[in-house]
């Protein structure tokens, strides 16, 4: 049986891209697949995949988000569940140009800002990014 979602820890920053925040999450055990010279190429941002666990394609919308990462039947992710859910963000979002990387252990997600002059940086210090309640 699969156990419930659990939320990821997770740091904010919005240097680490011009016009973006990126929201950088902790998921513990992920192992991630190289995209691939073809894959990178072909897509400007492709989709991650993992060796271990499913990182579902997210949903962004121009107030938050919602990201699952479902662990495989086997190995150290067994049963895992991730889910991280923001729906009140303290601005608005490009959802289209919104999109995520991985690397063992971590997803990165890249929050384009609509008001690239507006600073996240007070919300981000003060860890007020709404989170929506896992009930």
């Amino acid at each position: 049986m699969a156990e419930a979602a659990v939320e990821p820890d997770y740091a904010a920053d919005e240097r680490a891209k011009e016009g973006y925040v990126r929201l950088r999450v902790k998921i513990g055990g992920l192992k991630v697949k190289s995209p691939g010279i073809f894959n990178r190429i072909l897509h400007k941002h492709p989709h991650p995949e993992g060796k271990n666990a499913e990182i579902e394609v997210p949903t962004f919308h121009d107030k938050g988000f919602e990201l699952n990462v479902r662990g495989g039947t086997a190995g150290e992710m067994k049963g895992a569940h991730y889910s991280f859910k923001i729906l009140q963000l303290p601005f608005d979002i490009e959802a289209d140009d919104c999109y995520i990387t991985a690397e063992d252990g971590w997803i990165n997600m890249f929050l384009k800002k609509t008001d690239v002059n507006q600073s996240w940086e007070k919300h981000i210090r003060d860890n007020a990014l709404e989170t929506a309640s896992m009930d």
